[in-house]
C-alpha cells in the first residue's frame, strides 16, 4: 500500500486506498519544496500506522491543527459551544435546557479558561468535578459531567480532544439518597378532587387534575394532549408529545405510548368534547384563556390553594403522577405492564417504586 501525494489547484492532497476503501485528505499547503517536504511526513505516518494496525480512518491524527472557523484544536469553551449548537439543532432544545447548558458554559470559562480541549486529562476533569462539587449539588454536577461526556464523544473524530474521561468523573459522584415522596392517600385524593370541582375559580382544572390522578402522565405531557390523540371511542390516549415552558417537544423518554383508560375517565373526555366541541388540534385540557396550562401558574395559584384548603401536606403537582402509579403497583398491578402505560425505563421505576411493591410478601406458603 502507498499513499500518493498529488497537487491540486496549486495545493498538495494524499490518495490512497485502505481496505478496499478509497481516502483522500488535503494537507493544508502548497504546492512547494516546504510543502511537499511537509506531505511526504503526513504520508510516512500513515503508512507506518497502516502496517502497525493504529490507523486512524476518522483521519484527525493526520490533519494538520488549524485554528479559525473549520478549527481542529480549540478551547474547551469553544468546543461546548460548538457542541450546543449542534444539540440546538438536532434535538430541539427547549429554553429552560438550554439555561443549563449556558450555566455549565460559564463553568467552564471560569475553570478553564483558554485551555485547550486536548489539554483536559484525567486529572484535570477529576479537579473540575471537584471544584463543581463545592458549588452544587450532586445531581446538578452529575448532570453537567453527563454533558461534558456526550460533548467528548460528539467531538471525537471531528476536533482534537483528550480522551474521555468524564464519564470515570460520573461514576465517582455519589448523590445522596432523598426521602420517597410520599404519595396521596385515598382520601386526599378524594378530597383534593372535590376541592377542585368545587371551587369558584379553579374548578377549571378539575378534569385536568382527575385526569393526572387516573393515568399517572406527566404534566406536560396532559397538558400538550390534543383531541386528535385521543382515540375515538375514548377507551384510549396516545402520547407522544409534551409542553414545556409553551414549547412542544416529544415525551422525556422520546417514545410513544398508548394508555388504556377507565370507564370514569372515558366518559368523562366524552363529556368534555360534547361540550367543547373542539377541533382535533385543540387542547384536551386548555388554560382558562384558551391556551396552554402553564404549570408555573397551575402550581402557584391553584395547586398551593387547593391543597392548603383540604390541610394536605404539599407535594409537587408531580406527586399525581407518583400517587397513580404506587397506587397502582400496591394493587398488584405489573410493574412491566404499568411501565408501559406511563412511559417509565423498567429498571427505573423498579428501582423507585421498590418500596410499594414489596409491602407485601412475594413468597408461596406451602
Amino acid at each position: 500500500m502507498k499513499v500518493t501525494i498529488e497537487s491540486h489547484y496549486g495545493r498538495l492532497r494524499l490518495r490512497w486506498r485502505y481496505q478496499g476503501k478509497r481516502y483522500t485528505m488535503a494537507v493544508g499547503v502548497p504546492d512547494s519544496p516546504t510543502g511537499r517536504a511537509i506531505a511526504k511526513q503526513r504520508t510516512a505516518q500513515i503508512e507506518v500506522d497502516i502496517h502497525a494496525g493504529y490507523f486512524d480512518t476518522t483521519l484527525l491524527k493526520y490533519r494538520p491543527k488549524t485554528i479559525g472557523k473549520t478549527a481542529t484544536e480549540i478551547s474547551v469553551v469553544e468546543l461546548f459551544k460548538r457542541f450546543t449548537s449542534a444539540m440546538k439543532r438536532g434535538k430541539a432544545l427547549t429554553p429552560n435546557t438550554l439555561q443549563k447548558y449556558s450555566a455549565l458554559q460559564k463553568h467552564l470559562d471560569y475553570f478553564f479558561g483558554v485551555a485547550s480541549g486536548l489539554s483536559v486529562s484525567s486529572a484535570k476533569a477529576q479537579d473540575f468535578t471537584a471544584w463543581l462539587l463545592e458549588r452544587m449539588g450532586g445531581q446538578t454536577a452529575k448532570h453537567y459531567l453527563f454533558l461534558l461526556r456526550s460533548c467528548w464523544d460528539w467531538a471525537n473524530g471531528k476536533y482534537y480532544v483528550s480522551d474521555n474521561s468524564w464519564g470515570d468523573c460520573l461514576s465517582k459522584v455519589k448523590v445522596q439518597d432523598t426521602q420517597h415522596v410520599q404519595p396521596f392517600t385515598v382520601a386526599e385524593i378524594t378530597a383534593i378532587i372535590n376541592a377542585f370541582i368545587e371551587h369558584k375559580y379553579y374548578c377549571h382544572y378539575a378534569n385536568f387534575v382527575i385526569f393526572l390522578f387516573n393515568t399517572g402522565v406527566r404534566i406536560g405531557e396532559a397538558a400538550g394532549l390534543r383531541w386528535s390523540s385521543v382515540a375515538d371511542d375514548f377507551k384510549s390516549v396516545w402520547i407522544g408529545e409534551s409542553i414545556s415552558r409553551g414549547h412542544r417537544k416529544s415525551t422525556k423518554t422520546g417514545k410513544s405510548r398508548t394508555i388504556v383508560l377507565s370507564p370514569s375517565i372515558s366518559e368523562m373526555l366524552r363529556q368534555c368534547r360534547e361540550q367543547m366541541q373542539p377541533n382535533s388540534k385543540d387542547l384536551v385540557f386548555p388554560s382558562p384563556k384558551g391556551s396552554t396550562i402553564d404549570d408555573h401558574n397551575f402550581r402557584n395559584r391553584a395547586w398551593k390553594t387547593i391543597l392548603e384548603q383540604c390541610h394536605v401536606k404539599y407535594r409537587k403537582p408531580y406527586a399525581m403522577r407518583h400517587s397513580a402509579i404506587s397506587h397502582a403497583l400496591a394493587a398488584g398491578v405489573n410493574p412491566i405492564d404499568l411501565a408501559e402505560q406511563t412511559g417509565h425505563d423498567k429498571r427505573v421505576l423498579l428501582d423507585t417504586y421498590a418500596h410499594v411493591i414489596q409491602s407485601q410478601s412475594v413468597f408461596q406458603e406451602f
